[in-house]
């Protein structure tokens, strides 16, 4: 026995055909039963016998609509409840083709009508279903009525069949309540694939199209714009001493602080967590950092959240000529993010030399020139000693910039990790030395995402040391430092 669908409500989800398809049943049944009371009366047989013909076109029109419709909300398979009722009405149809001795009129009608009602609710499979069920219902309107062929359709016949015409206005006008009530849930899921629920901001698939997009309009045509990303400090503190609800009640204070601050072409975006993003066109580094100098200061004067101070570290990466993908481009901004981090939290810093900052001023340390380097830079002749130190040097030494690519090897790199001619990037080099297993033993199945678990490793803390196993059995310790140009990779044997 049927169970009523999803509790029998009407208006569960799962109704929403049938209930389209009662309206329009009750509609095309009540226009076509003129035509066909009109054929019956031409044939002039008034006798109580041939009223009894007339019972079943009246119940199809008057009672089967409601039938079938409850039939429907009775159902735990509404859907295909409803595609049963389309095949009655085929079957119904064609007895009633064999009833009006098949003129030509009435009968084609109610076929083409009743094959566009299933072809435009369950596709071209059911009306192929319905014409067959239209035959059998024919056969069985003869074995019931007898045959008789009277094609010919009078005047009267066309004219009761006008009503008829007004069936395919209502197929249509429910057809597009349909696709305009399709088009606003589309535009509604399309709009939450790019927003973030909880901030309101673009989210990180969203956003990173954004930023692929403005790349583009870079590489064509020469704009300048900077990538900002920002962290919120101490989160998982806030999380713990405030609740959860109050670190979501910051993330979107910060979020709503964003919209306000920025201007009409910029673009804000949830990152991930506490993390965020910032797409700034036509805008330079030191106009990026000039716009974050404020909004640090609003943080300051207007908490996130009520007696607590929440601060933000924000890394800015300008797009160069030197970031050939879009992908470097974040991973500088990245790189930057950790920068501020691992310096102090609530800084903004910028790659290059001075390019931290605190309290809106300048500060020095790992962002500015360590002096040594500077006196070389100003004396060629300790440069030149310094160069050839790092060279005869028996720990390997590689400089890499801030795309990964190979500036300055010493001699022991070189031997280590087997490094061919050319202008390589880190990946290229993992690349090949995975490929003829050589230089460092890599244990993986899938290179490429070997190399981005060490790329994020990388970005993730400034300085990093770890033991490296090597194809020719050696154990090299390792270590990772990243700066503002690039970062550095030193081996020594353990």
């Amino acid at each position: 026995m049927n169970t009523p669908a999803a509790g029998g409500g009407e208006h569960t989800p799962q109704l929403g055909f049938a209930r389209r398809s009662y309206r329009a049943r009750q509609a095309g049944l009540l226009f076509g039963l003129p035509m066909v009371l009109a054929v019956l009366y031409e044939r002039g047989d008034l006798s109580w016998s041939s009223w009894l013909l007339w019972l079943g076109p009246l119940l199809h029109a008057l009672l089967w609509p409601h039938l079938a419709w409850w039939r429907a909300r009775q159902s735990r398979e509404p859907f295909r409840a409803e595609g049963d009722n389309l095949l009655a009405d085929h079957f119904f149809g064609g007895a009633w083709t064999a009833l009006m001795a098949f003129n030509a009129v009435p009968s084609l009608l109610i076929l083409a009508l009743m094959s566009m009602d299933s072809v435009a609710g369950c596709g071209p499979r059911l009306m192929l279903r319905g014409l067959l069920v239209h035959a059998v219902g024919v056969f069985a309107g003869v074995l019931l009525y007898g045959f008789d062929w009277q094609p010919l359709s009078s005047l009267v016949v066309v004219a009761a069949g006008v009503p008829m015409l007004l069936h395919p206005i209502a197929i249509g006008f429910v057809t597009n309540q349909a696709l305009r009530k399709l088009q606003r849930q589309r535009e509604a899921l399309e709009t939450l694939s790019r927003i973030d629920a909880l901030s309101g901001l673009a989210n990180r698939g969203h956003w990173e199209v954004l930023v692929r997009k403005e790349f583009a309009r870079y590489r064509r045509y020469g704009h300048t714009a900077t990538l900002v990303m920002a962290d919120l400090d101490h989160f998982k503190y806030i999380n713990d001493r405030y609740g959860h609800a109050a670190g979501d009640e910051a993330i979107r204070r910060f979020a709503a602080l964003l919209g306000r601050e920025l201007r009409m072409n910029d673009t804000a975006g949830r990152y991930g967590g506490e993390e965020f993003g910032i797409l700034l066109p036509d805008t330079t580094g030191e106009g990026a950092r000039e716009m974050m100098v404020r909004l640090r200061q609003c943080l300051h004067d207007e908490p996130l959240i009520d007696g607590h101070v929440v601060t933000a570290s924000f890394g800015v990466a300008e797009l160069t000529p030197m970031l050939d993908t879009c992908e470097a481009w974040m991973r500088v901004a990245d790189q930057m993010l950790y920068r501020a981090k691992h310096a102090g939290r609530d800084r903004i810093v910028l790659p290059g030399p001075g390019g931290g900052e605190v309290d809106g001023g300048p500060f020095t340390g790992e962002e500015g020139v360590p002096p040594h380097l500077a006196v070389a830079a100003a004396r060629p002749d300790v440069l030149r000693q310094l160069l050839t130190g790092i060279d005869m040097s028996e720990t390997a030494f590689a400089l890499f910039d801030p795309v990964d690519r190979l500036v300055l090897a010493n001699a022991a790199f070189i031997e280590m990790y087997c490094v061919p001619a050319g202008d390589l990037r880190f990946a290229d080099l993992i690349r090949h030395c995975y490929t003829h297993r050589i230089g460092p033993r890599i244990e993986t199945d899938d290179i490429e995402a070997w190399l981005a678990a060490a790329d994020s490793k990388r970005r993730s803390r400034p300085w990093r040391s770890f033991d490296v196993d090597m194809m020719d059995g050696r154990i090299m310790r390792v270590e990772e430092t990243s700066f503002g140009e690039g970062w550095v990779l030193t081996a020594i044997l353990r």
